[in-house]
């Protein structure tokens, strides 16, 4: 009898094991997905413009970082970004991509700017109509909103931030294969 309860009680805790939670199973969809991003036709970062394809071209990897206006929580993580790069190393091929869902570039600024100043040395698209996640409904919102790293062939790699601490920043450049 205690043989079987052993050998039910590893079985139970096998299964239990294996079991993905939804967040993982939608992470495991997710990864390699297609990222749609070449709608946007002008790339900013701060006073400067450059074409979409242009931009692309010099950047084989991004972080892709979606922001809307009117989201408290949004002008913080901007500011964010913009900080904690600073406290890894990244190569020359890649960069951070916001997606910003709102009218204007100088009206979020101002927004940003008063709560903390940054230098805004990323790259931003403005994304009136909500084009961003009307063209990726596919993949879960909370993936979006939690960032997304993606190749030249704009593949999900990873998501989340790789600087918000040392597991993430290792898989970033695993991922990059950079170190």
């Amino acid at each position: 009898m205690n043989k079987l309860l052993f050998l039910l009680s590893i079985l139970v805790s096998f299964f239990a094991c294996s079991r993905l939670s939804e967040t993982e199973k939608e992470l495991r969809e997710n990864i390699n997905k297609t990222l749609h991003i070449s709608m946007f036709d002008t790339v900013r970062q701060a006073n400067t413009f450059m074409s979409y394809e242009d931009f692309r071209s010099r950047h084989q990897f991004l972080s892709v970082v979606y922001l809307q206006d009117a989201c408290d929580p949004c002008y913080p993580k901007f500011i964010k970004w913009q900080q904690n790069m600073d406290s890894i190393d990244t190569p020359e091929s890649y960069t951070v991509l916001f997606v910003y869902r709102g009218d204007s570039y100088e009206e979020f600024m101002t927004r940003v700017l008063d709560i903390e100043y940054v230098e805004d040395k990323f790259y931003i698209v403005m994304d009136p109509e909500g084009n961003f996640l009307e063209q990726n409904n596919d993949i879960p919102r909370w993936i979006s909103d939690a960032s997304v790293l993606i190749d030249a062939e704009n593949k999900i790699k990873m998501v989340g931030a790789p600087w918000v601490n040392e597991d993430m920043t290792k898989l970033f450049y695993k991922t990059l294969n950079y170190e």
